[in-house]
């Protein structure tokens, strides 16, 4: 899988990264894939539900808000998008 995540701050984007992984998109991969592009970016991890991965698989993105993270943070959001377009 190769997910773009982008950290952005009403229209400015603050921090990305593209993140590559030989891993399959099952949810529990992606999970476990989070953790690690939030740690690489320096963030905490946002809680991830199945309406999350649901939505990532269907439309290729999924946005986290604020709301979506246990710490305080300040941007307006986060997004991962799939840019693996083999699958």
């Amino acid at each position: 899988m190769k997910l773009w995540a982008k950290i952005v701050d009403g229209e400015h984007l603050r921090a990305n990264i593209i993140a590559r992984n030989a891993a399959p998109l099952t949810r529990e991969e992606y999970e476990a894939f989070l953790v690690e592009i939030c740690q690489r970016l320096d963030l905490s991890t946002p809680v991830s539900l199945a309406m999350h991965f649901n939505h990532l698989r269907r439309f290729n993105i999924v946005e986290y808000k604020p709301r979506d993270f246990i710490e305080p943070v300040d941007f307006t959001k986060f997004t991962i998008e799939n840019v693996d377009y083999d699958v």
